[in-house]
């Protein structure tokens, strides 16, 4: 990492380590999944966040900050067998409860900065029986 040169947010991820290190490396293979993570993307549509996977961080909360446009934030409820949703708008954020499934869709394209726990991180494509309607 240059001191003197600006990193790209959209084409980097900045792994936390302990200690209070940090690396910066291209997007290219994410590194070490033992790490935080940090990274900005445009979620341009719902492929683009995978609105058709669920994911689960049980080893840490997530924090999703919604830089523009408006993405919905679903949470999969087993027990009642709901989808309660969140919506961001630009300037929000949402923390995603440690070991909670969880799976994004777009509502209007923009930016998306998210903090996560790369430990263990789960996914799980969602069965036909899931709800896929957005708010």
């Amino acid at each position: 990492m240059n001191a003197t040169t600006p990193l790209d947010l959209f084409d980097s991820v900045i792994q936390l380590r302990e200690g209070g290190t940090i690396d910066a490396r291209p997007r290219r293979g994410l590194g070490d999944p033992g790490l935080w993570t940090v990274t900005a993307f445009h979620a341009a549509d719902d492929r683009a966040v995978h609105a058709d996977v669920w994911e689960q961080h049980p080893d840490g909360q997530e924090v999703l900050c919604l830089l523009s446009g408006i993405v919905h934030v679903h949470l999969r409820d087993h027990d009642s067998g709901s989808e309660p949703v969140a919506t961001l708008t630009a300037g929000t954020s949402y923390i995603v409860p440690a070991g909670r499934w969880h799976r994004l869709t777009v509502e209007e394209p923009g930016d998306l900065l998210v903090i996560t726990p790369r430990t263990n991180t789960r996914h799980e494509r969602m069965h036909p029986t899931d709800e896929t309607r957005q708010p």
